[in-house]
């Protein structure tokens, strides 16, 4: 959300940077000022208007969507919206499984799902202009555990959010699911993430279908932040050039590129990440990693010279990252304690003079 940025006086560079003050300072503004004059001047659509947690029951055969979990073929629901003022609003929807890790069933007892609106119901309603969303589900219900990996990973997209509008908008919920087909009911946290083609519309952006693109293609100052930002919450778990095998580029990022012919892969999809540290997360021991919480810097070295401007920008951000934390009261003392240790490390890790160097020792 570039209100974070664009609309407030930047704060004064760190203590431990007095000596580089007005170069940091210098670079940050650009940074900002490129943030702000690429940002859209589309609203957000209104689901994804305001923070604040939406109630809602979605009835449906989930017992033969969780047995077949196809990719392709929808069954028949209800999602029912709770208004604050007590009325509801019914809305006839389509409803799949989809994702490739989480739809395992050797993964999630309750994947992923796809809800599918049909649009003439939706004129003047909280959901006008959407089409087919997303919803991150809670995976398995056996613990308190899985509840608050679904807010961990909310967070994780709040926290981008906080950094650039280039960002999926997201909107947590209370859903419980009926089963209408003898299946065992529900009722979890959720989350709905911004459709690619309502992105694309608000940021004014067209995406694109490739296997790859170079790495000097994409917009650097933009990888660079992304690249810090995998860093903040510890996730190994993507790449911003290339897709998986048979996949389009790229590896949980989506490629989009603005009339300019500026290209951006904007991330998603952060469960397999330290912040977020899912119950089925395994340490990468490709890449050296011995706890799911460590944390290893996939930025790329051909945007080293823009790691101390990048990393001043994290600095600066810094109160509104933590108060998107303090603000989310879904969470319970153990994760709350968990995620404002996590994130204290990282800015440990960076308030130092010599943090941009060390990080580009680890560059790929």
């Amino acid at each position: 959300m570039l209100q974070s940025g664009c609309n407030r006086e930047l704060p004064g560079a760190s203590n431990h940077m007095i000596y580089k003050n007005y170069f940091y300072r210098f670079a940050t503004v650009l940074l900002l000022l490129w943030a702000c004059a690429a940002s859209s001047a589309v609203e957000p659509d209104p689901l994804f208007g305001t923070d604040s947690m939406l109630q809602l029951t979605i009835a449906a055969p989930f017992a033969q969507l969780m047995r077949e979990r196809s990719e392709l073929d929808e069954l028949d629901g209800v999602l029912t919206l709770l208004a604050d003022h007590g009325q509801q609003a019914e809305f006839d929807v389509g409803v799949r499984t989809r994702g490739n890790f989480r739809r395992q069933k050797s993964i999630c007892r309750f994947a992923p799902l796809r809800i599918n609106f049909r649009k003439s119901q939706l004129e003047g309603t909280l959901f006008a202009g959407q089409d087919k969303l997303k919803l991150v589900t809670h995976c398995n219900g056996g613990s308190a555990r899985y509840q608050q990996g679904v807010l961990r990973e909310y967070l994780a997209y709040r926290i981008f959010n906080m950094l650039t509008d280039f960002s999926y908008r997201v909107r947590l919920l209370r859903i419980s699911y009926v089963s209408t087909d003898g299946g065992a009911d529900a009722t979890s946290y959720a989350f709905f993430i911004e459709d690619d083609e309502r992105l694309a519309r608000r940021l004014e952006l067209e995406q694109l279908k490739v296997p790859s693109i170079a790495l000097g293609s994409l917009q650097p100052e933009y990888t660079n932040l992304t690249s810090v930002f995998q860093y903040l919450i510890g996730n190994l778990d993507f790449s911003p050039i290339r897709g998986a095998e048979g996949e389009d580029c790229c590896h949980n990022h989506a490629l989009f590129s603005d009339p300019q012919g500026v290209y951006r892969a904007i991330p998603y999809d952060f469960d397999l990440s330290g912040m977020v540290d899912a119950e089925y997360h395994a340490p990468n021991e490709r890449l050296g990693q011995i706890s799911t919480r460590q944390r290893i810097y996939r930025g790329r070295c051909a945007n080293n010279d823009r790691l101390p401007a990048t990393l001043q920008l994290f600095l600066d951000r810094r109160t509104a990252i933590e108060s998107v934390i303090a603000d989310q009261a879904e969470l319970d003392k153990g994760t709350r304690r968990s995620l404002d240790a996590y994130i204290s490390s990282f800015y440990k890790k960076i308030d130092s003079a010599r943090a941009a160097e060390q990080l580009a020792k680890e560059c790929m």
